[in-house]
């Protein structure tokens, strides 16, 4: 990426910033604590098609006027707020996606007040990563569930679909064991996980290996073989360290389904586009067989939970997961993208697109106006 790219998306990101903020002085000026960047644009690790992973911390309910999610150009933008509840729970370090309380380039905060509540969160979590009692009850959790989901693996007898889901279950947890036998987080985003994994200082005998080719699995067979032998090496890992482990079978909460409404769907298909879409092009670029399978695997988790709370179709997107054929990767992920916007169509909804930062902020003075 050229110095003239990364400014242009630099200066993006200030006008979007800039957007927001005139519509928080507008319909909400006491109802943010802070705003942040984080992600690539925080860490370094940019490219043509990087979003602006904005973080919005509110303090009440009418924060809520600057949720959206759109397409600008060819990039999807998630402007969505959070209250400070999911920040107290990844203090607890839990799992090791807490980057946006360690990497964060705050741009607005109400008060000094704010700065300190954010920076005790954030003097917890790094407590946390290295209280060795938290650490092994919650490695002992994550490798159970991937135990448990080995168990459902094998009882499938053909379904690639469902092997492929497992497979991607199974490797999250074990991923998430490895991070926190090493006290670290994932700093630069899923795309860098087995760059960050490789060069951890305490790994299993012969895990590497096995976690470099099993996104190469094509069949049931490969996939049970290969998820096995995963788990056991990191089982044995774990014994050596004195960490025990138990299965528990968890029940799933049994919900009836609703029919869905323009409500439900709203933001939805820019939400797939803004997480996924251009992550499964990029890997195409990175030629990463492992970007394109974590990116399908949870796009297809996204399908599942709607198809779980709503009457709608089925959705199979990790059943054409080709690992030899990344750009057919993406060509089934369009395909099933195009399912989704059936939805749209069945309601007459629009997608909400702007063709540039023009568009975008006409919008938002339009609805000033209203």
């Amino acid at each position: 990426m050229t110095e003239l790219d990364r400014l242009n998306l630099m200066n993006r990101n200030k006008k979007i910033i800039d957007i927001i903020m005139e519509q928080i002085k507008t319909e909400c000026p006491d109802s943010i604590d802070m705003i942040a960047i984080g992600g690539s644009f925080c860490n370094g690790d940019i490219y043509e098609k990087s979003d602006l992973d904005l973080v919005i911390i509110s303090r009440d309910e009418k924060a809520k006027c600057l949720d959206q999610c759109f397409i600008l150009s060819d990039v999807a933008m998630d402007v969505y707020t959070h209250d400070w509840t999911g920040f107290e729970r990844m203090s607890e370090y839990s799992n090791p996606y807490v980057t946006k309380l360690i990497d964060l380039d705050i741009v607005y905060a109400y008060d000094e007040e704010v700065i300190k509540r954010y920076k005790a969160l954030q003097s917890n979590l790094l407590s946390n990563m290295n209280n060795d009692e938290i650490i092994n009850k919650n490695v002992q959790k994550h490798f159970s569930h991937a135990v448990l989901e080995l168990n459902n693996l094998n009882s499938n007898e053909s379904d690639l679909g469902l092997a492929y889901r497992s497979l991607g279950h199974i490797m999250r947890d074990i991923e998430y064991v490895i991070y926190m036998i090493n006290k670290y987080y994932v700093k630069r985003g899923t795309k860098r996980v087995p760059e960050e994994i490789c060069s951890m200082n305490l790994l299993p005998d012969g895990f590497i290996d096995i976690y470099k080719d099993i996104t190469s699995c094509k069949t049931v067979d490969e996939i049970k073989e290969k998820s096995s032998l995963l788990i056991e090496s990191v089982k044995e890992f774990l014994y050596k360290r004195g960490i025990q482990f138990s299965i528990s079978c968890e029940e799933s909460e049994v919900t009836l389904k609703q029919d869905i409404t323009p409500k439900n769907l709203a933001g939805t298909y820019e939400e797939i586009y803004s997480n996924w879409k251009n992550k499964m092009m990029h890997a195409v670029t990175l030629n990463s067989r492992y970007l394109s399978f974590v990116t399908m695997t949870s796009c297809q988790e996204f399908y599942d939970e709607m198809h779980d709370m709503f009457n709608i179709p089925r959705i199979e997107l990790l059943e054409y997961y080709n690992p030899d054929d990344l750009s057919g990767n993406v060509e089934a992920f369009n395909t099933c993208m195009a399912e989704w916007l059936k939805l749209y169509k069945q309601f007459g909804m629009e997608v909400n697109y702007y063709a540039d930062l023009n568009e975008l902020e006409g919008m938002y003075k339009k609805k000033k106006l209203e």
